[in-house]
């Protein structure tokens, strides 16, 4: 599995943000998502954690996967990285 970590501002309606990333989610799994997780960090921030089976599928597509939460929220990426996930546990 390949990891997507994001940190995102917004304008602080956390209402909005919740209802965004739920309406987003079937669009970014037809880019590849599997899995997606947020955490608020702040009164205005937020940070998501997205999971690719592959590299390439994350590499081709995270930027398209950003994307569609700035336009779809007014959501504003602040900083972000990517690459394989370390450990896994269920």
């Amino acid at each position: 599995m390949f990891v997507s970590f994001t940190d995102w501002e917004f304008d602080g309606n956390v209402e909005n943000e919740d209802e965004g990333i739920k309406e987003n989610w079937a669009a970014m799994k037809e880019y590849g998502a599997v899995n997606t997780r947020c955490k608020y960090t702040g009164e205005n921030t937020l940070r998501t954690m997205t999971l690719c089976s592959s590299q390439e599928t994350l590499d081709a597509n995270v930027d398209k996967i950003r994307a569609l939460a700035t336009s779809a929220s007014g959501m504003t990426p602040t900083s972000g990285m990517k690459g394989p996930l370390a450990v896994e546990l269920d």
